[in-house]
């Protein structure tokens, strides 16, 4: 196995009551062709599938978080750049909603603060010691709201295709021209 983390893709599939069969036969009918070894392999951490089948199982078995399970420990940059998954979170979207809200209140005050620190700045030699303290405290919030709005983005998978949602999103920002180069 590449990684030295085990992602359960077995425990997926059994509680949507799918066999290997099943699986390779819905795979089968989205175009993608493994066979149940390969499954079996895979669930038993001998083998790591492509990011292409993991997109496919996490649709499957619909459960978003193999996704970010896969890049976290099999990607360079989502070991640098994933948030860590918080398994013992509250996945009601309620809750979860509840304290995004908290969290954007708490980020809408370090925001503002963060643009009075970082005006005319243009490096790091610029601040002060405790201007780089505050600034990094105050990343620090504002990644607390941004890893909020990962775990909301998806839980809400679980109702929404987020995948399409996302391919709009990034449409519009074509159509819009925010994309340099299009």
């Amino acid at each position: 196995m590449n990684s030295s983390y085990l992602i359960d893709y077995q425990t997926p599939r059994e509680n949507k009551g799918f066999t290997r069969e099943d699986v390779t036969m819905l795979l089968a009918d989205r175009g993608i062709g493994i066979s149940m070894e390969s499954l079996g392999c895979y669930e038993r951490g001998v083998r790591d599938p492509s990011p292409s089948i993991v997109v496919e199982l996490a649709d499957i078995y619909q459960e978003p978080f193999l996704t970010q399970r896969y890049c976290k420990h099999n990607c360079a940059i989502g070991q640098a750049y994933s948030y860590e998954i918080l398994d013992s979170v509250d996945m009601n979207l309620s809750n979860i909603a509840l304290k995004l809200l908290e969290e954007h209140r708490e980020s809408h005050n370090v925001l503002a603060d963060t643009l009075v620190l970082i005006t005319n700045k243009t490096g790091k030699k610029d601040f002060t010691e405790n201007e780089i303290n505050k600034l990094k405290t105050n990343i620090h919030e504002l990644l607390d709201t941004e890893h909020t709005i990962e775990i909301f983005k998806i839980a809400l998978n679980k109702f929404i295709d987020m995948k399409e949602i996302i391919a709009d999103h990034n449409q519009k920002c074509r159509d819009r021209k925010y994309v340099r180069g299009l």
